[in-house]
């Protein structure tokens, strides 16, 4: 059996460290950009603590459309820059991460009147491809109608002019953000979900954080010479308190995804299309799912409410209607989920779907940096960028940065792999979350049959796999189901047995009593982002403080 490396967290012993050690570096956020910027610091043998108002990647870095890519769309608004540092990234992602991250096909079709010109497509994908330079993943290819609906017989025939197909990466968004900040623990960050940092004030020695222990209800202090605010679209509330005289940094929007069974839209490859305000979006097949998205909506407001509106999921409905030959309709939405962009904010006022996905990388105090804007894709270059900065600031003396190399997951133990006979599919599945940890599951199904059997109805995941993630920094239900085993999609509706499967098997992990697993299945079913919204449930409403 393979050894184990991640051992179980213990969240009381991190708090108190919070309480009691000044660090170097204190890391304000727990998505993918402050997850990042934590491991960088961490690795570069910085003493880093790295705090969360909610649980891992659950503000907007779960709430993506998951995919590693450079950004197509952005050659239209000439971002080549951008485009190009994506493209170097999604390289490092497929080495770095391969179990999250795969290179993927994608569809493209041109329809008269409602897509870009043929030339254009054309020069686009040629340039895409020239950006990549030796990353690229494979050749683009232009297909005729025929060709195009060969390979994809859910296209509407009417007006289809032909189609691109071309190459870039899917990842496992809330994963990858859990392994990140697995990895930063590894190297000695002091990681704590649900501490929301109320307040943050500058001291002749560094920063003073007052810090909200969400599941103790106490409050403590947490020192540290420096610091990186990485927040996302809760930037500006950050902002305000220690710089009020400076100009917002972002134009948050909302952007929301919907979900249909596979069988419904049984699309064979990710693909890209236009919407009649010439938006483009993704239908992306995964497993026994495909989902749409994204929207992309100036609303303003509470960007707390990470609910997903009727208006635009009906959106994304009505905009399949032109590119399939069999629309979907309202009826076969069987889950949504919404997060919001933190995108930094245009000179003019831009079209939202307009506007940048770069980053602004901001000395807002004495060695404090904050980071804003950017992609999923990016966060790594991102990351480095903000401690390089950080470091010439506060003058600490550390090593390089070596985050583009060190892989995610260490290398595998030598464990025996799965018996033969197992589903191969189950076999992928557990590769695929837990990396070369998997043998670990593998072993249990082993010594236990029982344990390798899926735990109910559309979530396919097993009681070993169960038990696995629970040691990876769970708190709650919806840490478990939502952000570490991502059987299905987020919003879905889960059946009541098998909810109760789930915490069952994760119960003596996490030491729930009956009375705590009747709670946590209770808040799962009634939280203000499964689908239907209930708004008001709110129980998204996790980053009250940042």
């Amino acid at each position: 059996m393979a050894v184990a490396r991640t051992k179980s967290w213990d969240r009381p012993a991190a708090v108190e460290r919070l309480r009691d050690q000044t660090f170097d570096v204190l890391v304000v956020g727990g998505g993918i950009t402050g997850a990042g910027v934590a491991r960088d610091a961490a690795l570069r043998g910085l003493t880093v603590a790295v705090v969360e108002a909610g649980d891992w990647a659950a503000g907007t870095s779960s709430r993506t459309t998951k995919l590693a890519h450079g950004g197509l769309r952005y050659l239209e608004q000439l971002d080549f820059g951008l485009v190009r540092t994506a493209l170097a990234e999604r390289a490092v992602l497929l080495a770095i991460a391969p179990h999250l991250t795969r290179a993927t096909p994608f569809l493209l079709p041109v329809y008269a009147g409602r897509s870009r010109p043929s030339w254009e497509l054309r020069a686009g994908l040629w340039l895409y491809d020239a950006l990549a330079g030796t990353r690229r993943l494979g050749r683009h290819r232009v297909l005729d109608p025929g060709a195009a609906l060969e390979r994809e017989p859910e296209l509407s025939p009417r007006g289809l002019r032909g189609a691109g197909l071309y190459w870039d990466a899917r990842v496992l968004d809330a994963r990858l953000v859990v392994e990140t900040v697995a990895d930063a623990r590894r190297a000695g960050a002091v990681a704590a979900s649900y501490c929301s940092v109320e307040d943050l004030e500058r001291g002749r020695d560094g920063w003073a954080a007052e810090v909200h222990d969400r599941r103790s209800g106490e409050a403590f202090t947490l020192r540290a010479r420096s610091c990186v605010a990485a927040v996302g679209p809760w930037t500006d509330r950050l902002r305000r308190r220690v710089a009020p005289m400076r100009a917002p940094l972002l134009s948050p929007t909302r952007g929301v995804h919907c979900v249909v069974r596979h069988s419904r839209l049984p699309l064979r490859d990710p693909t890209a299309l236009f919407a009649r305000d010439g938006r483009l979006y993704f239908a992306v097949p995964e497993g026994a799912w495909t989902y749409v998205g994204t929207t992309d909506t100036d609303v303003g407001g509470d960007v707390s409410d990470l609910s997903a509106p009727d208006r635009d999921v009906r959106y994304l409905v009505e905009a399949t209607a032109d590119a399939l030959a069999r629309p979907i309709d309202a009826d076969d939405v069987v889950g949504a989920w919404a997060g919001w962009r933190p995108l930094v904010r245009a000179r003019r006022r831009k079209d939202p779907g307009a506007i940048s996905r770069d980053d602004v990388i901001e000395r807002t105090a004495p060695r404090l940096v904050t980071v804003a804007g950017g992609k999923l894709t990016t966060y790594r270059a991102m990351a480095e960028e903000a401690v390089d900065r950080l470091v010439e600031d506060a003058g600490f003396d550390c090593g390089p940065c070596v985050t583009a190399s060190r892989p995610l997951v260490p290398a595998g133990l030598g464990g025996e792999g799965p018996a033969p006979g197992t589903d191969p599919e189950a076999v992928a599945r557990a590769r695929t979350l837990f990396g070369s940890d998997a043998d670990e599951v593998f072993a249990r199904w082993r010594d236990d049959p029982a344990s390798a059997e899926p735990l109910g109805g559309d979530f396919s995941c097993t009681r070993a796999e169960v038990q696995r993630a629970a040691r990876e920094m769970v708190e709650t239900l919806d840490d478990l189901v939502d952000r570490r085993l991502l059987a299905i999609p987020g919003g879905v509706p889960i059946a009541p047995d098998t909810l109760s499967r789930i915490v069952d098997a994760a119960a003596a992990q996490l030491g729930w009593s009956p009375g705590r697993q009747s709670m946590e299945i209770a808040a799962f079913r009634a939280g203000a982002d499964r689908w239907p919204a209930r708004a008001d449930a709110g129980r998204s409403r996790t980053h009250a403080g940042v």
